[in-house]
């Protein structure tokens, strides 16, 4: 039964993403796009192939775990935006509610060949409550971009957006956390590996909290 939900929620986490590809550079400085894609639309709050700004390209990535605890176990720790001490940072500073669409959150972080860390602040568009079984659907995106930074090898690299969608609910006892991402950027990033080492704390504190047994069954961090 397991391996049967596994199928199909990986069948709704590529479908949320409506079949993205990676856009070539080419159509990405605004060349001409390969044939199929000259009508694609400029990114945004949607996850569909879409053409980013010009010295960026599109890239995405999709993280899924199964844990055995109920829903309200992963919300209780990853469901308020405003708190992100769980994927192991703080923000510097915060404005709004935290499950309130409009809370904004200013994260440091490190992007490939910068000199230094970004201060990136990002908005929550959209949260939804799921009453039946404590998960919840979240969305959130880069609200400063483009954000220009100067690169150790020397000229300006470029994080020109980026949107998420956190989605979390029970399924067959255990409970179900896709992380999706799309963004425009300049140069590639490992958002897979930190998606899975975010899902990875998330069970590293529930063990440490007792809401899960040394023998209990784990599916994932599974990234695609």
């Amino acid at each position: 039964m397991l391996s049967k939900t596994i199928l199909l929620l990986t069948t709704f986490a590529l479908s949320t993403l409506s079949s993205p590809v990676n856009v070539s550079r080419n159509d990405s400085y605004g060349n001409q796009a390969p044939q199929g894609l000259a009508a694609a639309p400029a990114c945004g709050p949607d996850p569909v192939t879409c053409r980013c700004p010009t010295g960026s390209f599109y890239q995405t990535s999709t993280s899924y775990s199964f844990y055995p605890v109920a829903a309200k176990e992963v919300t209780r720790i990853t469901g308020h935006f405003l708190d992100t001490a769980w994927f192991g940072t703080s923000p510097n500073r915060t404005t709004g509610q935290t499950t309130t669409p409009g809370a904004k959150r200013y994260l440091w972080g490190d992007v490939p060949d910068g000199k230094s860390q970004l201060l990136i602040a990002e908005k929550l568009t959209q949260f939804t409550a799921y009453p039946n079984d404590g998960g919840y659907y979240m969305k959130f995106q880069m609200d400063d971009a483009p954000v220009k930074y100067a690169k150790k090898s020397g000229g300006k690299g470029v994080l020109a957006g980026s949107w998420d969608i956190v989605d979390v609910r029970e399924v067959d006892g255990q409970t179900f956390m896709l992380w999706n991402i799309y963004v425009c950027f300049g140069d590639l990033f490992d958002f897979k590996g930190f998606h899975e080492s975010a899902m990875k704390n998330v069970t590293a504190i529930l063990k440490k909290q007792g809401k899960i047994s040394s023998s209990a069954q784990m599916v994932g961090p599974i990234s695609f």
